[in-house]
């Protein structure tokens, strides 16, 4: 799921950074507002990151793309993953993330495509290993 992520993110970045409007940037600074203050508060931020990825998608003006994301970014949350989620999505893991966010903003801010697609490829793989760090069996010796 993280790699299909990863490749269709990474070119819904590179296309919403050659489409971004003052509108679509104001909708993904206020999901990172609304990021950065819940965290503040120890709030969970889900739904934040969800707004944060599908207003990327929107600036593509596509809403399959939309909607792929849309669905790829909620089958993390099944279930299952809720469960792994919950053992290694803390505070800390949050605030990187939000870090991670920022670039990505900065990056579309700027309209610079290959900054974005760094920046998304980057948040995802960290994403990725923070999610699954503590869901990895240690190895026996």
């Amino acid at each position: 799921m993280m790699q299909a992520r990863a490749m269709l993110e990474g070119s819904v970045v590179t296309l919403a950074s050659a489409r971004v409007t003052p509108q679509h940037l104001e909708r993904v600074k206020a999901s990172l507002e609304s990021m950065r203050k819940d965290g503040l508060n120890g709030r969970t931020q889900i739904e934040n990151d969800r707004r944060f990825h599908i207003a990327i998608a929107e600036m593509t003006g596509n809403s399959v793309l939309v909607r792929l994301i849309g669905e790829l970014f909620d089958g993390r949350h099944s279930p299952i993953s809720s469960r792994m989620s919950a053992r290694t999505e803390d505070s800390q893991a949050w605030k990187a993330a939000f870090v991670e966010h920022e670039a990505i903003y900065r990056a579309l801010e700027a309209r610079d495509p290959q900054a974005a697609v760094a920046a998304m490829l980057h948040h995802l793989s960290a994403s990725h290993a923070r999610w699954t760090a503590e869901a990895t069996p240690a190895s026996v010796d």
